[in-house]
């Protein structure tokens, strides 16, 4: 399994557990470490992920662009 990190931004109205419960739903995804700073109305955080592969965290991406609410940072493919 490789790690990669992922900077994200989201609102206060999405909690924490719907931020996992959507990166768990991607088979081959684990979350590792998870750093979330509250600014104002929207949380900020770091969000690190063991994956089986390249395919599983290129799903993940998708998933996450894929939410409206959410906002990455443009994602590095380098594993960690």
């Amino acid at each position: 399994m490789k790690t990669y990190q992922l900077k994200l931004t989201y609102p206060e109205t999405l909690s924490v557990h719907h931020i996992t419960s959507l990166v768990e739903s991607v088979k081959g995804v684990r979350i590792q470490r998870l750093n979330i700073i509250g600014r104002g109305r929207e949380f900020v955080g770091v969000l690190v992920v063991e994956a089986a592969g390249l395919l599983h965290y290129d799903s993940l991406v998708e998933r996450l662009r894929s939410r409206q609410e959410v906002s990455l940072d443009e994602p590095e493919v380098v594993a960690l």
